[in-house]
């Protein structure tokens, strides 16, 4: 499956980069809230939506809200709420097939 972002692009038209391809990886490898908070926002193809809205697209009750941060005085990253659900394995090779699809990529 990782294979299949070769052949896309990102938001703005141009080859996805490596660190794009990565974070998508990283969650096929190690599906979880982190990794997922990585990936879903990665754009395949100009006029494709994210991981994120194409999930939502293919199923109704996907979450619909994310991780929610704070910092503190230190800059310090901490997670107040993580994603209630995540995508399994399955559905982001759904969410990824249905991103190629709509825009006319397969």
């Amino acid at each position: 499956m990782i294979y299949a972002l070769d052949s896309v692009t990102d938001a703005l038209g141009a080859p996805l980069r490596d660190f794009s391809k990565g974070r998508v990886a990283a969650f096929f490898a190690d599906p979880r809230a982190s990794t997922w908070e990585d990936a879903h926002g990665v754009a395949l193809n100009a006029q494709g939506p994210t991981r994120g809205q194409a999930w939502i697209a293919l199923d109704p009750d996907a979450a619909r809200e994310g991780r929610h941060v704070t910092i503190d005085a230190f800059d310090r990253v901490h997670v107040v709420r993580e994603w209630e659900q995540i995508p399994d394995g399955a559905m982001l090779s759904r969410i990824v097939q249905f991103v190629l699809e709509s825009t006319g990529r397969q």
